[in-house]
This record gives C-alpha cells, sequence and structure tokens, in this order.
C-alpha cells in the first residue's frame, strides 16, 4: 500500500513538473508602420509580464522574422527596439496553449522623426559620356549635435549608403576616396531655422514614391553625390569669386567661396594648388596681367590667413587675357556675358605631398582637432578663457597653461602684470 502511494505521488510531481517545464514557439515579424517594409536586427527582449523579469532576447533576421522557446502559462511583454525607431511593446499570451503550439506576434514599428537619407555616388561628369560608380569608398557620418558618429564604412564595396537624420541635429558627411577630392557635406535638420538644408551636395529631392509627410517632419531623400578626380595640371573654375571694377579686394560674397576652398584644401592637405586670376581683353594687356596677379594674390592672403593654409601649398598665378576661353580677343565686339566667361578664378592641381596628414584619422577626430583649432584661435584673439566651476579644462589646454606658468617663472616678476601675447594665451578658473 505504502508502495502505491509512492508511485501515486511521483507521477503527480513528474507530470506537474512536465507541465511547468513544457515550451512552446514564441515567433513574429517586425516591420515598420504603413506597411512599408520588414525591419532587420530589431531586438526584442521578451520579459514576463508579471514580474517584469527578463526570459530571453532575440533579433529579427533580414525578413523582420525572429523566434524563440518560451514557457506555457504566462503573458509576456514584448520590447522592440531598433535605432531610428520609437521603442515599441507588445503582449502575447501562452495561457491554453499545448506544447508544440505556437504563440505569434506582429510588432509595427513607428520611425522617428528625420528623414532617410539615400546616397548614390559617382565620379562627376565631363561632358555628356557615361560616368563611373564610386566603389571602394570610405563612408563617414557624424553627429555634431550630439558628439557621435553614426556611420563608420570602411572600402565599401556598392556606391550607395543610406543613414536616418533626426530632427534637431547638424551632421557632417564625408566621403574619401584615393585618386578623387574629399567630399565634405552638411545637413542641418531643423536647426536654427533650418527645417532641412543641406551644403556640399548638389540635388537633394524627395523619393518619388515616398512623398514627405505634412510639416515636413519625416522622409525619405536621395542625392547623387559626385567626387571630382584629381588630376595634375587640370584647372577647373571656382564660381562665384567676382571683384569690383578695377579692383582686387576680397568682397564678402568671393569671402564665402573662398571660405569653402579653405575646406578643401583642409581635408585634402596632400595637394600643392595653383590659384589663378584672369581678365577679359579690354583694357591694357600689360594693366591687366598686373591687375590679375594682384587678384590673385589677395585670394591667396586671405586663405592663408583665415584658412592657416600654408603659403607653400597654394601659388597666387596672375594670367591677365593671355588665356581667354572663347574669341573674344583684342578687336573683337563681344557682349557681357562672353566677356564675363574671361573672367574667372581657377584653380590648379600642381603637385601633391608625400603625406596625407588625414589618411589615418577618422572624421570625429577630424572634427574633434578643428573645434580645438578655433578654440586655440579664439584664444590667440582674446588673450584669455574662463573655465566655468565644475568643468574640465581641455587636456591640449592644460599643457599649454602649464607651459606658460613655468615660462612666465622664469622671468623677472614685474610691477604690472602684462597681458599673454600671442600665440600663447593665459587660461584661468573664476
Amino acid at each position: 500500500m505504502k508502495g502505491l502511494k509512492f508511485s501515486f505521488f511521483f507521477l503527480f510531481f513528474s507530470l506537474s513538473i512536465s507541465m511547468w517545464a513544457q515550451n512552446v514557439k514564441l515567433e513574429g515579424y517586425a516591420f515598420e508602420e504603413n506597411n512599408r517594409g520588414y525591419l532587420n536586427l530589431v531586438k526584442v527582449t521578451i520579459l514576463d509580464n508579471d514580474s517584469k523579469a527578463v526570459v530571453g532576447e532575440v533579433y529579427s533576421n533580414i525578413e523582420g522574422y525572429f523566434s524563440t522557446q518560451v514557457p506555457i502559462g504566462k503573458d509576456y511583454l514584448l520590447r522592440a527596439e531598433k535605432a531610428v525607431f520609437k521603442k515599441t511593446e507588445v503582449i502575447v499570451s501562452t495561457k491554453g496553449l499545448q506544447a508544440g503550439q505556437k504563440a505569434f506576434a506582429k510588432i509595427q514599428m513607428a520611425r522617428k522623426p528625420g528623414y532617410i537619407f539615400d546616397v548614390t555616388m559617382a565620379e562627376e561628369k565631363d561632358g555628356d559620356g557615361p560616368t563611373d560608380a564610386i566603389l571602394g569608398a570610405r563612408v563617414e557620418i557624424y553627429n555634431n549635435t550630439k558628439k557621435k558618429e553614426v556611420l563608420v564604412l570602411e572600402n565599401h564595396p556598392i556606391p550607395t549608403f543610406s543613414a536616418h537624420f533626426e530632427n534637431g541635429n547638424h551632421y557632417t558627411v564625408m566621403i574619401r576616396k584615393s585618386g578623387y577630392f574629399t567630399k565634405r557635406m552638411e545637413a542641418y535638420v531643423n536647426v536654427k531655422g533650418c527645417i532641412l538644408c543641406f551644403e556640399g551636395i548638389g540635388e537633394v529631392r524627395p523619393e518619388v514614391s515616398d512623398n514627405l509627410t505634412a510639416g515636413h517632419t519625416m522622409g525619405t531623400l536621395i542625392a547623387n553625390v559626385e567626387l571630382k578626380k584629381i588630376e595634375l595640371n587640370k584647372g577647373f573654375i571656382l564660381d562665384n569669386i567676382y571683384y569690383d571694377y578695377n579692383k582686387w579686394d576680397i568682397r564678402p560674397d568671393a569671402a564665402k567661396e573662398l571660405d569653402k576652398l579653405i575646406t578643401v584644401l583642409k581635408d585634402n592637405p596632400n595637394l600643392i594648388v595653383e590659384l589663378g586670376s584672369h581678365t577679359d581683353s579690354r583694357g591694357r594687356e600689360e594693366y591687366n596681367m598686373t591687375l590679375s596677379q594682384k587678384r590673385a594674390q589677395a585670394a591667396v592672403d586671405y586663405i592663408k590667413s583665415v584658412g592657416f593654409i600654408d603659403e607653400s601649398r597654394i601659388i597666387p598665378k596672375g594670367y591677365g587675357e593671355t588665356q581667354l576661353i572663347n574669341n573674344c580677343k583684342n578687336g573683337v565686339k563681344c557682349s557681357e556675358s562672353k566677356h564675363q566667361k574671361n573672367r574667372r578664378t581657377e584653380l590648379k592641381i600642381i603637385g601633391f605631398l608625400e603625406n596625407n596628414s588625414l589618411q589615418n584619422k577618422s572624421l570625429k577626430q577630424i572634427i574633434e582637432e578643428e573645434e580645438m583649432d578655433r578654440m586655440i584661435a579664439n584664444l590667440s584673439k582674446e588673450g584669455e578663457i574662463k573655465v566655468l566651476p565644475g568643468s574640465d579644462m581641455p587636456e591640449e589646454l592644460k599643457r599649454q597653461n602649464e607651459a606658460n606658468r613655468q615660462n612666465s617663472n622664469t622671468k623677472t616678476t614685474d610691477a604690472i602684470t602684462k597681458p599673454a601675447e600671442l600665440p600663447h594665451p593665459t587660461l584661468t578658473s573664476p
């Protein structure tokens, strides 16, 4: 009799353990709302809905599908997360299910406000012929607002890439490939009154099949980004650099264009260039030659002083009227528009430095160094900077300040403290 009772108890206990240990398959799909496509690499965390204890974690595949095993008889909270999408939660129950049955979940995710930026890279057109796609490029995107890298693609094997730009952020996009000018682009998304602004990109337009939402808070934008091939001794015209009649002063509108050239020279630090200035054929040849040389020199002086470009990398050259690009020579009557085509500024690659100082630096490092350079330049102008209480002084500035102090200790103390001399400003904390 005792043996019968023991057998019954053992059977009951075994059945209870078996029922408790039984699992069912939990599967489902993650997709973007409005049936805009399945989502890959969605992180799905499974939690016990009562205790909120984590039961498991799984990722969706390229078709949006995910699956795992969970115990029966419970309610589960599925928490779905993916970059640039809003976190989504759904409840799934395995109560009443038997072993071998399935629990199914549909996870519909909404994209955060912002824009999908789809880019196709190609070589810049030279005439009407076909262009080559850019393969093997280094593509980087940096969020200047949040101070973090968004995308890093090394030796990218295809000519396309995409990224999500969130509202309220300023992004820098940099594309580098050997033999081509480095391409830098700036994107401002609802920053300082700019709803959606781009710098350094040609045409940017909404995707035909994906109109922007009302209020322009979300959508897909496509851009064809062309990289210019670097060719020795081949000049190209710098647009919108104009001078007042008979003058060589750098006008504000010309300064904006020269600022863009400064960026190009900084992003391509191994290039040695010639900046050539050309006039039309009107006036005396000797005078035009002198005027063009003064204009070229003025532009180069601006670039060196504002951009801190080494003078060995940029050579001014005045050509006067010696290289007309049409038939408007002396004695030929031409319209003003034809004469204006001859009044131009050109940039020509005339050599290369052996070392490219940016070759092994990331876009993040480049931007951080540029910010430091701007800070030091401002210090050089002001002579002093105050560091707010509780904030850390940058290491570079700490070293510079310590060097200044050690240097001052070696000198005789004056009755009156002199202001810091450039380029070594004094750093103080209030």
